[in-house]
């Protein structure tokens, strides 16, 4: 069986890997890119006949190869740190050439979003890249307005071309960082719901769940039945065979108790050796007859070694009335479930059960 801490830290192992294989994606994604449309600058520039430009996008293309080999090997301080100076030297040498009219400095939009949106630079770095690039879009912007004559019949394609380049990055960028954060907050959102032991819903779950059902039978007098479930002898198991064997008792009888449910029903962890089922658009008599198939089949399916005596639960089963608070309906399970442990345990003990004493 593996242990908390092994299992949490081969759950945080897993994520830094997962964590690690978005950033080498995303950076790689963002060195191919850059590599080939800079390649294509090449031959815009000699078209346009600014072979200085042209030259210079020669060493830019290698400099975006270069970047591979440090999004290989992880360093993606080093990869931002170039990319930043790449992008923002052309940006400076085609706008200072050729105009803002060509539109070079709207690539300075995606290189801002991408330092302060991907987590890889320290956050005051990031922050003055950003800052840097938007006074840098400011001075180029208004200092460099004037067009040069022999291009005014390109600056219109520039212009919208280079608009539209520098809105892919800028979209694919925001789209990313977007899918990485939801995809983040779902795994805090599952963790947050389970209990790290057993992996089925914890308490507080257990409760709002409750608490949902209820409002639902108040307002739509939709029927639902709760059990309340607790090991027998689980202290005896945990004296004598101890605390690790204890642990995987609860594991085993968790997986046996979620696999035999409905698959609407919930079932979680409430506390300790003590399990909460809610059943909802079901009758107690219906209910009562899987449980005590459930309660019966128990100790043949779940074997622990060194255990003679077997492996079973009490159950205290209700069914929730319209007119009663939350509260006097747990009361009332929990009763149920005294119930059945002073009659010997290992048996369901319901609303309408034969086996009720009178109180």
């Amino acid at each position: 069986m593996v242990k908390n801490d092994e299992m949490e830290f081969i759950s945080i192992a897993q994520s830094a890997f997962n964590y690690k294989k978005q950033n080498l994606r995303i950076f790689n994604t963002i060195s191919i890119i850059g590599a080939f449309t800079h390649f294509a600058f090449i031959f815009l520039f000699l078209h346009l006949e600014q072979p200085t430009l042209a030259w210079f996008n020669v060493f830019s293309v290698a400099t975006w190869i270069i970047t591979l080999w440090f999004n290989k090997h992880s360093r993606y301080n080093a990869s931002s740190v170039i990319i930043f100076i790449a992008i923002l030297t052309h940006t400076i040498l085609a706008t200072t050439t050729l105009s803002a009219a060509s539109g070079f400095q709207y690539y300075l939009w995606p290189m801002t979003l991408l330092v302060v949106a991907v987590p890889t630079l320290p956050i005051t770095l990031s922050a003055t890249i950003a800052s840097i690039n938007i006074i840098v879009f400011g001075w180029l912007s208004i200092c460099f307005e004037a067009k040069l004559p022999q291009l005014e019949s390109h600056y219109l394609f520039l212009y919208i071309t280079n608009l539209a380049m520098a809105s892919i990055p800028f979209i694919s960028v925001a789209v990313v960082s977007r899918y990485m954060y939801e995809n983040q907050y779902l795994k805090m959102a599952k963790l947050a719901e389970r209990d790290d032991l057993t992996q089925l819903f914890n308490r507080r779950f257990g409760l709002r769940m409750l608490q949902y059902y209820f409002n639902r039978l108040a307002n739509h007098d939709k029927t639902f039945c709760i059990a309340l479930v607790d090991v027998d002898n689980f202290k005896q198991i945990n004296d004598t065979l101890g605390h690790s064997v204890g642990d995987e008792v609860l594991i085993k009888i968790s997986n046996y108790l979620s696999s035999t449910l409905r698959d609407t029903d919930i079932c979680s962890r409430w506390g300790g050796e003590e399990f909460l089922f809610i059943m909802p658009n079901v009758d107690i008599e219906m209910i009562e007859k899987r449980l005590e198939t459930m309660c019966a089949e128990m100790p043949k399916q779940i074997h622990i070694p060194n255990w003679k005596l077997p492996i079973s639960c009490s159950f205290g089963l209700i069914q929730a009335k319209r007119e009663e608070a939350l509260e006097d309906a747990f009361k009332r399970a929990d009763r149920l479930l005294y119930q059945a442990k002073n009659n010997g345990r290992y048996q369901v003990v319901s609303d309408h059960s034969k086996n009720v004493s009178s109180d």
